[in-house]
């Protein structure tokens, strides 16, 4: 599951992911996702960048797959640098992105 908080003062869309966040579901919330920058993005920013911070909050995720993950360098891929991180993560989530070497890149929290 997924909701969307986006704060347009400060320029900053929450991603609040629940659940179980395996394969079959993470394809599911790439069309979300997609569909949320688009409606979101200026006409004068180049192709595919957006213009603001990203945030997924996992604090309600009990699992995560390697979908998710991917999930999350696509989306830290559409911002500016700095401007994308992960945070309310569990110990095994936090675990799972040290191991994969993603936990400082992706601005874990």
């Amino acid at each position: 599951m997924l909701d969307f908080d986006f704060n347009p003062e400060e320029r900053v869309l929450t991603c609040v992911f629940k659940g179980r966040l395996d394969t079959i579901l993470c394809n599911q919330l790439t069309s979300e996702l997609e569909s949320k920058f688009v409606s979101l993005k200026k006409n004068d920013t180049p192709e595919g960048f957006l213009d603001f911070s990203l945030v997924f909050d996992v604090k309600e995720v009990n699992f995560i797959s390697s979908s998710f993950i991917r999930l999350c360098v696509a989306g830290k891929k559409r911002v500016e640098s700095g401007n994308f991180s992960i945070v309310n993560s569990n110990p095994f989530i936090m675990k799972t992105f040290k191991i994969a070497g993603l936990d400082e890149i992706l601005n874990l929290k």
